[in-house]
This record gives C-alpha cells, sequence and structure tokens, in this order.
C-alpha cells in the first residue's frame, strides 16, 4: 500500500504533450496528422480532453511546430480545454520539443512536479492508464506505458532470419512515459551537452543514463497515429466506443 499524496503535500501535476510531427507517413496533403478530425473533432483535441478531464491533471504543456500554433491556440479555445498553460514551439526533432516543454514547465514549477509525456497523436489514453502512471511514480519515480508483444520476435538485418527472440519478457514501450520533472529535465540536458539530438523517446534516454524504469502495462488500444492505417483503426475504435454509448453495452 503506497503513501498518498494529500492537500497540500501533493506534487503537481502536469501533462506534456508532443504535437510536433508533420505526417510525413500519412500520405495527408491537407494537414498535420495531428488536426485531422475523427467524429467531428481533431485527434489533438481527443488527446488533450483525457487529461483536460482528469481531476488530478493540474496544467498541460504542448510543443508544436511554429506554424501550427495559432491553429492549435484556436482550438485550445474553441474546445475551452482550460488547463493548457503552456504552448512552446518545437524543435528540429522529437527530442528538442520535449525538451522545449519540459523547460517551460521547469520555468513555472518545483522540481517535484510529475510529468505524463504523451504523444499528441495517441488520443485513446483512459483515465485508468493515467492513474497508473501517477502510481508508479510516486511509488518508483517513473512509469513507463508498455503493452505486450503477441507476435514472434525475429531479428532480421538482411532478408536472412538470423533470430527468433522469445517473447516472454518482450513489450513495446509507448506513452505516457511518466516521471519527476527534475529527474527528466536533468537528463534532456545531459544529453544535449553530449551532443544527443534525436533520441527515440524518453525512456531511451532515462536508460541510457542509468534511471531505473518501472513498468506500467496498458491497454492494446493505447494506439499512435502514424500512418493512415492507424487513423482509421482509431476511428474504428471510437466508432465502437460511440454505439456502446448509444446502446448501453
Amino acid at each position: 500500500m503506497i503513501e498518498e499524496e494529500s492537500g497540500a503535500d501533493r506534487s503537481p501535476i502536469v501533462a506534456v504533450i508532443f504535437a510536433g510531427g508533420i505526417g510525413s507517413r500519412m500520405n495527408s496533403q491537407a494537414q498535420p496528422k495531428q488536426f485531422l478530425e475523427i467524429h467531428g473533432k481533431p485527434i489533438i483535441v481527443h488527446t488533450l480532453e483525457h487529461f483536460e478531464e482528469h481531476p488530478e491533471v493540474d496544467a498541460i504543456a504542448i510543443a508544436i511546430l511554429p506554424e501550427g500554433r495559432d491553429h492549435l491556440e484556436r482550438l485550445v479555445r474553441r474546445h475551452e480545454l482550460s488547463k493548457v498553460r503552456w504552448i512552446v514551439d518545437g524543435g528540429a526533432t522529437g527530442q528538442q520539443s520535449r525538451h522545449a516543454a519540459l523547460v517551460a514547465v521547469a520555468n513555472d514549477q518545483p522540481p517535484e512536479t510529475i510529468v505524463l509525456i504523451h504523444d499528441g497523436v495517441r488520443p485513446v489514453i483512459n483515465r485508468a492508464l493515467i492513474d497508473a502512471n501517477l502510481e508508479s511514480v510516486r511509488r518508483h519515480g517513473s512509469a513507463i506505458t508498455c503493452t505486450k508483444f503477441n507476435e514472434t520476435v525475429i531479428s532480421t538485418p538482411t532478408d536472412r532470419v538470423e533470430d527468433v527472440i522469445p517473447r516472454d519478457h518482450i513489450y513495446a514501450a509507448q506513452a505516457p512515459q511518466s516521471f519527476r520533472l527534475q529527474d527528466i529535465l536533468s537528463v534532456y540536458e545531459r544529453a544535449v551537452a553530449d551532443g544527443e539530438l534525436d533520441s527515440i523517446d524518453s525512456c531511451t534516454l532515462m536508460h541510457s543514463y542509468g534511471y531505473p524504469l518501472h513498468r506500467v502495462v496498458g491497454p492494446r488500444s493505447n494506439l499512435k497515429i502514424t500512418t493512415a492505417e492507424d487513423y482509421y483503426v482509431c476511428r474504428t475504435f471510437f466508432d465502437l466506443v460511440e454505439g456502446q454509448q448509444i446502446s448501453g453495452f
């Protein structure tokens, strides 16, 4: 049983949303993938609403490419996303964008703040997963959302299969990836000092600098919309949820 933070002793909680992609793998000629709509609402808004509506999340920071900033600000106003406190210009890489958002948060929040770093195009997160991330950070100092690998995993640097890897302990790291602000920001700053500007994600950086990481198992529906196929799968999931709400099942 963990000791819960309460009242004035509770650390602030901030969602850090990376929405800097241009959607090059979506083949969308009209707009970046985070602004594509599902059920009449942009993907980024679906994502933000999960954190807006969570009772423990105090604020939201978003990193976005400068050319999308005005549009995002209009969406924040239109959908009354009152917890959005920082919108910062993203950099040339995901790492630089996340770093910029973390710096903005650190300029205004204490070092012990819990930050949940999440993809703007991962809109099917749920409250239970946010809760699990918060519990893990409070208990262990970190939370890496993962899903179990259900396929056979092979190593194949060429067209020849070199190795078949047992999948019993193989997971795919997803998001949120959650930490104490002082820990994750120090790692991003060390990476810049070491010349690393394009790491895959926060999990990779934290591991490379020796921080212990703790797994939180998330649902397979926690999909990141990267390709057109992902978009249609996600839209189908929203259709199912809407159908359940209408039918009551």
